[in-house]
């Protein structure tokens, strides 16, 4: 099994195999980000972080971490991966496909 990390604040977290209830955090939370980060996008990319990371960092530490959009735009495909979206392109064009 390949072992997926990213880096916050200079820390350096596991990306693991998530639960149904990480996932029902997660996965309505990718649908948002179509509206890019200015307009709600990074309330969800930070509701997709904390729940990707839920028993390794809390959410009040998580919002205290000094870190940067870079980290977070990084941090977002390592997450689609593993919840088995290919892509946050993917995850984006599934909800449009819905909506049709």
């Amino acid at each position: 099994m390949t072992t997926h990390t990213l880096t916050l604040g200079g820390r350096r977290f596991a990306v693991e195999p998530f639960t149904f209830d990480q996932l029902q955090r997660i996965l309505p939370a990718f649908a948002r980000l179509k509206h890019g980060l200015a307009e709600g996008g990074l309330d969800a990319a930070r509701e997709i972080i904390a729940a990707a990371l839920m028993g390794q960092i809390g959410e009040a530490e998580l919002a205290q971490l000094r870190t940067s959009l870079g980290e977070i735009l990084a941090a977002i495909p390592v997450i689609a991966e593993v919840s088995g979206l290919a892509s946050v392109g993917e995850a984006l064009a599934g909800t449009e496909r819905k909506r049709r």
